[in-house]
This record gives C-alpha cells, structure tokens and sequence, in this order.
C-alpha cells in the first residue's frame, strides 16, 4: 500500500485547505490499530494529523504505533482512563480547522475526508458534516451494512428531538468544527464508566449549531469486536448507561432553559420503551419495571403539549404501553 498518496486533481491543495484533526483513543486494539493508520494514510486529502492517545493499553498497540514512520502522527498518552478523557485529551493537542473522532478498529475509505472537504465547502455555516457510514464484521469484511445519519432529508428540529434519545451517527461519520468544541461540548468524562456517552456528546453539539449532510459513507464501523463496549449484551448495563447519558441531556436542557418539545418526549418514550421490551426479553423485572415507568412518564408529557398527537403515540396510550409493547414484539 502507497501510504500519503494524493489524487492528481484534488479540489483543494494543502496550502489552502483546512487542516483535519483525527483523534484515535487507544486500548488494547493490536489487532487493528496498524489497519486503522494505513486507511488514513491512504486519504486523497493529506492535510490532517493523526493523534493516537493511549488510554492504559496493555498489550502490543504502543509498540506496533511505535513502528510506523508518519510524521503527521502523534502518540500520546491520556493521564485518565476513560475513552471521553481520552478524546479530550487529544482535542487539547490538536490543532486542525476541523475535528474527527477514530476508533482504533474503525476505518475510512480513501475519498472519505476529502468528500467532507467538499461538503464543507458547499455548507460553510454548518459546523457539524455528518455522513453515513458501513457496518461489517471480521469474518465477513465485504458484506457490509449502510446506515444513513439521523436527520437526513428532515428539519434541523427533527434530528435535535431524536438525538435526546438516540446517538444520530457512528463515532467517525461526522466531522465538527473546532470553534463548536467549546467546553460544554467537550466529551462527558463523567459518563467514562457508563455505555453509551456519545449520545450526551453529539446531543449538546446538535442542540447547538448547524449541520450539513454528506452524501459520502466512507466511514467503516466495524462490529462485535473484543473490549467493545458498545456492543454489550447487558440489558441492565444498557439501561444504567442510557439512562446516565439521558439525565445529562436532561441537565444540559436546563442550563441552556429549553424545555422539552414534544417531538423529544416522543423520542424518549420510544427509548424507554424499547429497553422495556429488551428487558422482559431478558427477563431482568427490576429493569423493566423501571423502564415502563419511565416511558409512561414521557408518554404523559408527549400528549400534554403535542398539538396534534401522532395516531402511534395515542395507540400507546389507549392500549398501555405494557400492552402496546406485548403486540409490538409479537408482530416484530
């Protein structure tokens, strides 16, 4: 593979393009760290830097960094644990125009930053470019999956009431602005522990500015890896970290004094919901109770100010919502 190639023709030159910031935490990936590098090494936009931040790896993956000759690349290592300190970690010594976000078992596709470049251009007031991305395993790298980004072909209101419940986008699927990363909007390090805190960090982003949607999905997730924790199977854990991150999106509401719309009640009633069903399915009644409780309590908000409840939402409430979710799961 030709590392650092540039495309004859490339719509913008380096002197005058802006200068990405790709920030990789690091822990124990070995396996895939030296694929991830190689994909951005593989760009046809070639101004960026690469800042891989250890985040206590006890394996090869430092070494195997180490290795590789690139003078974009930076490794550094996160004084505290925890993937949103080391993000933040990373944000502090970087200096690109804009910011993207790299898991260390995640790819690009080679025209991936160039075709944000290019959406940029068209979109200069937005600060977020979000893309779709691919899905795809390990033992069948070619069979991929498409996912379009959360608010694609809707309004602006519409993707900010879903992403109170639900993260819009994978992790590299959108590049940000440097100037929108303020420190509220810094990754919530206090959801370190928890399962699912980028819904809290791209929450507070499209809560506050403009996005653009890129019709590029060159960014590759890849799924069902080891020590990743998105992909648990812990219904209880799902819960306790959802649950954590949502309360945060709650709070940051109140600083900024916006009350909830009901397109947002609507969005957690369908959250709560769903961990509902996922509860009884694993039999955890703690959970379940708890969970129903909660839609119930955003289904009651939802019909208090939507002005025209949709027939689903109103089907919830005339069923109840443990009856309404039997007849959902039957028929799923």
């Amino acid at each position: 593979m030709k590392f650092g190639n540039d495309i004859q023709g490339n719509a913008l030159c380096d002197e005058v393009s802006p200068k990405i910031s790709v920030i990789c935490p690091l822990f124990n990936k070995e396996q895939y760290i030296v694929e991830t590098i190689q994909s951005l090494q593989a760009q046809s936009y070639s101004n960026w830097e690469l800042l891989i931040v250890d985040n206590g790896s006890t394996d090869n993956s430092v070494d195997k960094v180490k290795n590789i000759e690139e003078t974009r690349l930076q490794l550094l290592r996160s004084p505290q644990r925890g993937p949103g300190a080391a993000r933040n970690f990373g944000l502090k010594h970087s200096v690109g125009d804009w910011v993207l976000f790299l898991d260390a078992d995640d790819l690009l596709e080679p025209d991936y930053l160039a075709t944000q470049i290019q959406t940029v251009t068209q979109h200069p007031t937005a600060s977020i470019v979000a893309a779709g991305w691919q899905e795809f395993q390990d033992d069948a790298p070619q069979q991929r999956v498409v996912k379009q980004p959360a608010g694609l072909g809707q309004s602006l209101q519409q993707l900010r009431d879903g992403a109170i419940a639900f993260v819009p986008w994978a992790v590299h699927a959108a590049m940000i602005r440097r100037s929108a990363l303020l420190p509220e909007c810094h990754w919530p390090e206090a959801l370190d522990g928890f399962l699912g805190e980028d819904l809290a960090f791209w929450f507070r982003l499209v809560s506050r500015y403009l996005v653009a949607h890129s019709a590029c999905q060159g960014a590759l997730y890849r799924i069902h890896t080891p020590h990743c924790r998105t992909q648990n199977r812990d219904v209880e854990k799902w819960f306790t970290g959802l649950h954590a991150a949502v309360s945060d999106n709650l709070q940051d509401c109140q600083r900024r004094s916006s009350p909830l719309t009901a397109g947002q009640c609507e969005s957690l009633t369908r959250l709560y919901s769903q961990l509902y069903q996922q509860a009884l399915k694993a039999k955890h009644d703690a959970v379940a109770k708890e969970t129903l409780q909660l839609a119930r309590s955003y289904l009651q908000q939802y019909l208090a100010i939507a002005p025209q409840p949709k027939p689903s939402m109103r089907l919830r409430y005339l069923l109840g919502l443990r009856l309404f979710s039997q007849l959902a799961t039957h028929l799923s």
